[in-house]
């Protein structure tokens, strides 16, 4: 610590203790500040207004030091009474002896300044004159030290000379820390804040592209079995309302609603003759179109969705009961989200026209699972998609706003 001029006056107790606790009552009350602030200048203010109302100062600011060539030193807040101070004097960290301010030394030296009486301060200061002009008599400079180096200072005038008690300056030298600590902190929460919008900008970006490219998928598959046209697109909403209605989270949801839309397109690789087919087909021929969950599988495996889309496509002609394919899996070996798949797949191909038949209807398609529950179909899943169609929450021509929101509600 710096101390500058003359000899130190004993105050009465009841003075230093009045001092100490105004001063202790600044420091709590800044600490406090330090948590709620959202911005440095509103940091800088509070701290600021908080000496001036809490204690026996006649004025407070705090500067920024600044590497341009005059090593000048920008006042960021102020309060208490300024009337022009802070414009009037060369406000500086510039080596130049006594000319230099307060503010300055305690920059430069990286310690704490106290002047106990600017009127009988040694040596000629260009400050002095406008200091005593504002009723000034003493003053305590604390640097703002980031790994020893200080960037700024924060300063404090009082109206009385010889009156700063070492606890007082204790507390004020504490204040200072906590200042740097809220600094650091604000900024800290600023870059984060940065990285964190820029991310989410990129993930809304990659969440346009990818709603596309499914939408692209969709087409091709489309394209190569016209007669499902719609198909995968209602059997992703009927899947999303189950999952919805078992209460999945939003997370898995949009997974199924990915694997739903796709989920036929391990078709690009059967003939088109046998998608379009209007007679049964042979035993070869389905055992082709059979082939179609692990081709998807296959094609999908490479790219790193969110979500396990390539397991659940690749699953979702499995039954519990192990007589599905590929893999004949039962039970507890086959995920959620493709037991919700087969149900919504069986419902919407019964309810639909096919080339080899019209529509069966969605009466004998949900006959068809609640009769086959815990044998082909889960039971949990089978009543979700009961459930949704008796109280009228889920209609298959509801559909014109699935790709509306397709994009926006995806969570990458």
């Amino acid at each position: 610590m710096i101390n500058i001029n003359t000899g130190k006056t004993k105050l009465p107790n009841k003075t230093k203790l009045n001092r100490n606790k105004h001063a202790l009552d600044i420091l709590i009350a800044c600490q406090r500040g330090l948590v709620r602030a959202n911005k440095t200048y509103k940091l800088f203010q509070m701290v600021c207004e908080k000496i001036i109302r809490l204690g026996d100062y006649r004025m407070a600011w705090i500067g920024m030091a600044r590497n341009d060539d005059g090593k000048s030193i920008q006042p960021m807040a102020y309060a208490g009474s300024v009337d022009k101070y802070l414009e009037s004097i060369k406000l500086s960290w510039k080596i130049n002896g006594a000319d230099m301010c307060p503010a300055g030394k305690t920059i430069l030296t990286g310690k704490p300044v106290v002047i106990t009486d600017i009127l009988m301060d040694e040596g000629i200061i260009s400050w002095r004159g406008e200091a005593l002009k504002q009723g000034y008599s003493s003053v305590l400079a604390f640097p703002l030290l980031n790994e020893r180096k200080a960037f700024g200072a924060l300063c404090i005038y009082s109206g009385e000379s010889d009156v700063f008690t070492e606890e007082e300056i204790k507390y004020f030298t504490e204040l200072a820390e906590s200042l740097v600590y809220g600094i650091m902190a604000l900024q800290d929460r600023n870059v984060r804040y940065r990285v964190e919008s820029e991310l989410e900008t990129n993930l809304n970006k990659l969440r346009k592209i990818l709603g596309a490219i499914i939408q692209t998928l969709e087409h091709t598959i489309e394209i190569r079995d016209p007669y499902t046209a719609g198909h995968q697109r209602r059997v992703a909403d009927l899947a999303r309302a189950i999952a919805t209605e078992i209460g999945l989270s939003q997370d898995m949801i949009d997974g199924i609603r990915i694997a739903g839309i796709i989920h036929d397109i391990g078709k690009i690789y059967i003939p088109a003759e046998i998608l379009s087919s209007p007679r049964s087909l042979t035993t070869m021929e389905f055992n082709l179109v059979k082939s179609h969950p692990q081709v998807g599988y296959d094609l999908l495996k490479g790219i790193e969705f969110p979500w396990p889309v390539a397991m659940i496509i690749k699953q979702h002609h499995e039954r519990i009961d192990g007589s599905g394919y590929p893999q004949n899996l039962k039970g507890k070996d086959i995920m959620i989200e493709a037991k919700i798949l087969a149900v919504a797949d069986v419902v919407e191909a019964m309810a639909s026209h096919r080339p080899y038949r019209p529509a069966l209807g969605l009466d004998k398609a949900l006959d068809e699972i609640q009769k086959n529950s815990g044998i082909l179909y889960d039971s949990q899943v089978v009543n979700a998609c009961l459930k949704i169609f008796k109280n009228g929450e889920f209609d298959f021509g509801d559909t014109e706003g699935f790709y509306h929101n397709f994009c926006p509600e995806i969570a990458i």
